[in-house]
């Protein structure tokens, strides 16, 4: 392929959110970034190296630990719903933005959405002691401080949107 028929890379737009009637909450999140993965086992290692990277090229790096732990369980959680679907035409991308911003308290804030093909919307379980898995949205409602929501975007964008919200940095529990 030639330079001069190249196509663009141009990033897929963040399908609009149903109870969001105006785009004004993207403008609050000047700096952006995404990444589109092939929702393999791998794909969350990629997506927290990208995040504690991009992070840190915003001088957000407060956030970070919470930020890279958002980003990994909405990731898996992504490829492992995509996982359990059979694709014709092979596994469908997943998809990862990250807006920055100063946030109200002027300290930062990072807003992670993740988008995967599958129309199912996640659920906040409750693991047990000895359960493998369970805990990606406790983690998620934890360091986001409640602030997170999934929705299933009209067509043409189809599958659904997870974002939340990290607005202040992890801390272990004392």
């Amino acid at each position: 392929m030639h330079a001069t028929n190249a196509h663009p890379l141009i990033s897929p737009v963040i399908p609009p959110h149903p109870s969001l009637t105006h785009a004004n909450w993207l403008a609050s999140f000047p700096l952006r970034s995404f990444l589109e993965l092939g929702a393999y086992e791998n794909a969350a290692g990629s997506a927290r190296g990208h995040a504690r990277n991009v992070l840190a090229e915003w001088r957000l790096d407060d956030l970070s630990d919470a930020v890279v732990h958002v980003v990994s369980e909405l990731i898996a959680n992504s490829v492992n719903a995509t996982g359990k679907v059979r694709w014709a035409a092979g596994l469908p991308p997943v998809r990862l933005w990250l807006l920055g911003g100063a946030g109200s308290a002027g300290t930062g804030e990072v807003l992670v959405l993740v988008w995967d093909a599958v129309r199912e919307i996640p659920r906040l379980g409750v693991a047990g002691p000895l359960d493998e898995s369970g805990r990606g949205l406790g983690i998620v409602h934890a360091l986001s401080g409640r602030q997170w929501d999934t929705w299933l975007p009209s067509a043409p964008y189809g599958g659904k949107v997870t974002r939340a919200l990290v607005d202040h940095p992890w801390r272990d529990p004392e």
